[in-house]
C-alpha cells in the first residue's frame, strides 16, 4: 500500500507542476511533522548582475512569502515559520540554502526562490533560482526515506 501512496504524492508533483514552464531541477521531498528540510536556493550568474535579495515563497497550497532577505542583512521573515528558519550564505553570491525545521503538515507546498536584481532607470528584475522544492510533510511514516530529483523538467500547457 506505501508503494500505491508514493507513486500517488509523485503524480501530485507532475499534476502541480502542469501548466506552469519551468526549466530546471526539481527535488521532491517526503519529511516528517518535526524534522527539518534544506530548501537549496540557487541562481546561475548574469554577466555582472549581481542580486540585492532573495525571496523564498510558497507557490501552490497556500501562496505566500517565507522571507525577504536583503544583501548582509537578517532575513524578513513570515509569521508563521518565525524560529523555524534559518538562512546560509548572501543573495549577492548568487546562492543561499534555508532550512526550515520543526515542520508541520500545513508547510507541504511548493518552495521558489527568487532573486532581486537591480536594473537602473526600471523596476527591479526578479528572476526565479534553477530549483524548485516539493515538499509533503506527513504526520505518519513516509514510504521512502529519500529524496526524488527531477531534473530538467519541463511542462508545457
Amino acid at each position: 500500500m506505501t508503494g500505491i501512496r508514493y507513486l500517488a504524492s509523485q503524480w501530485i508533483v507532475v499534476i502541480t507542476l502542469n501548466g506552469f514552464v519551468f526549466c530546471g531541477e526539481v527535488s521532491f521531498v517526503e519529511r516528517l511533522e518535526g524534522e527539518s528540510v534544506l530548501v537549496p536556493c540557487h541562481m546561475e550568474p548574469r554577466g555582472s548582475l549581481r542580486p540585492f535579495g532573495l525571496y523564498l515563497r510558497r507557490s501552490w497550497l497556500r501562496p505566500t512569502e517565507v522571507f525577504f532577505k536583503y544583501t548582509h542583512n537578517d532575513a524578513f521573515v513570515n509569521e508563521s515559520f518565525k524560529d523555524r528558519v534559518t538562512v546560509s550564505g548572501d543573495p549577492s553570491d548568487h546562492a543561499v540554502n534555508v532550512t526550515i525545521s520543526q515542520l508541520r503538515a500545513a508547510d507541504t507546498d511548493r518552495y521558489i526562490c527568487e532573486f532581486m536584481v537591480e536594473r537602473v532607470g526600471s523596476v527591479d528584475e526578479k528572476i526565479q533560482g534553477s530549483t524548485e522544492t516539493f515538499l509533503h510533510v506527513t504526520a505518519g511514516e513516509p514510504p521512502f526515506s529519500h529524496s526524488i530529483s527531477l531534473s530538467l523538467l519541463q511542462t508545457i500547457r
